[in-house]
């Protein structure tokens, strides 16, 4: 019973973290550790669980998508390509090595979210080397979700706010629908090919689902300035202690 608070509790608050950053694998994968799951049961049962607060998520994102549905479908049929391929990677791998590359692609998020934008005009070369640079991110950041997941969602809202920019809540809706379909292919794949633990999934679905819907929400009044540097500083801080953790 107690370990069914738990869970319920940190995939609540999972949930939100997802509406508002995307941090679900970021926020339970020591969860589940902690109850004796192994890494990479544990990294494809929170994959199948977060479809659950895909749907809280883009539901609650319904507003901000309204006039942006092709940009989202692209950004998730990329996303969705390299998620696959990163699917496949996890499915054949160890259950070593995560720790050690985490902390560099946070600390990677936190310095894109952090670098200020620049708004001139007469870089066109370099602005549409960024955007290539940009729109291949999106692919990787697939890959690399659907290998392991852990601060991917930081890093599609730091690529996404330099490739798309507007208001910090339209791109976070954009990677809102991008996540749902993402998880879904992915959780397909591991539901097929790996273990998953189902004795934790109705918790961590009915905390992520409701803290999914709560996320946007909030996003919604709150300025994207705040939001950002409050983000980009909690990700340089994240990634500092899960380098010494990984490291030291």
């Amino acid at each position: 019973m107690l370990s069914t608070v738990y869970l319920l509790f940190m995939s609540l608050l999972a949930g939100i973290l997802t509406g508002i950053i995307g941090m679900a694998s970021l926020t339970l994968y020591p969860v589940l550790l902690s109850i004796g799951i192994a890494p990479i049961s544990a990294n494809a049962t929170i994959t199948v669980a977060t479809v659950g607060a895909g749907v809280g998520t883009v539901t609650s994102s319904l507003k901000e998508l309204k006039n942006h549905w092709k940009m989202a479908f692209i950004v998730a049929c990329l996303s969705t390509v390299g998620s696959i391929i990163g699917a496949f990677i996890l499915i054949h791998s160890s259950n070593s090595g995560f720790k050690r590359v985490v902390p560099f692609f946070i600390l990677l998020a936190g310095a894109m979210l952090l670098w200020p934008s620049e708004n001139s005009s007469h870089h066109n070369e370099l602005s549409l080397w960024r955007n290539v640079v940009g729109w291949l991110s999106v692919v990787l950041i697939g890959l690399y979700n659907g290998y392991f997941g852990a601060a991917s969602g930081l890093l599609m809202i730091a690529v996404l706010s330099k490739v798309i920019g507007g208001e910090y809540a339209t791109y976070n809706a954009i990677r809102n629908f991008e996540s749902f379909i993402n998880n879904i292919v992915s959780a397909i794949m591991f539901i097929i090919m790996l273990k998953i633990q189902w004795k934790v999934i109705i918790p961590l679905v009915l905390g992520l689902l409701i803290g999914g819907y709560i996320g946007p929400i909030i996003v919604r009044f709150i300025p994207s300035k705040i939001i950002k540097k409050t983000v980009g500083i909690v990700a340089l801080i994240l990634a500092s202690i899960l380098m010494y953790q990984a490291y030291f």
